[in-house]
């Protein structure tokens, strides 16, 4: 679904493109879009035009417009039932540690992206004092703070590269 969305979109806004340069675009296998391009032509989502011996021009359907909507909309509803999947582990997370924490900040150990984004946006709306932290020194100074905080990752690296601290918790198994 997710591959089929990226072609279409190339091929909405790149009529006259080959398939090696969708490829290279979507990150996909030249093999993988020649096998989507000829399942989304027997669909009716895109039509092939021959220009010469070398160029072809890919033109979406009305139909093929509709299914790169449909996708739209399919990706959005599944990233907002994840955002909010997230939000609850991270609500049950700060109940069960609200006590412990006392006072301490929350640090969202990881790298600036989406996750990292999504869950320091929850804990600021939730009032909830945080750091967020790119780096493994502070954590591994052993300050008081640090041992009594709750540290929220996302990703197996750094949650492998936290210390062995009973307080670190990859929010990514709580879902």
């Amino acid at each position: 679904m997710e591959n089929e969305y990226q072609v279409l979109s190339h091929l909405q806004d790149n009529e006259k493109t080959s398939q090696r340069a969708i490829a290279e675009q979507t990150g996909l296998s030249l093999g993988a879009v020649n096998i989507l391009i000829k399942k989304m032509v027997r669909k009716g989502l895109i039509k092939v035009e021959q220009l010469n011996s070398r160029t072809m021009r890919y033109i979406l359907t009305p139909q093929g417009m509709q299914e790169k909507a449909h996708l739209t909309y399919s990706y959005i509803r599944q990233s907002y039932h994840q955002i909010l999947k997230i939000n609850q582990a991270i609500d049950h997370l700060i109940a069960d540690y609200r006590e412990q924490l006392d006072g301490n900040p929350i640090i969202v150990y990881g790298p600036e992206d989406e996750m990292r984004e999504i869950i320091s946006q929850h804990l600021h709306d939730l009032g909830c004092k945080y750091e967020v932290q790119t780096d493994l020194l502070p954590l591994n100074n052993n300050d008081v703070k640090t041992a009594n905080s709750l540290i929220i990752t996302w990703r197996e690296e750094e949650e492998e590269a936290l210390p062995s601290n009973p307080n670190a918790v990859n929010i990514m198994q709580l879902l």
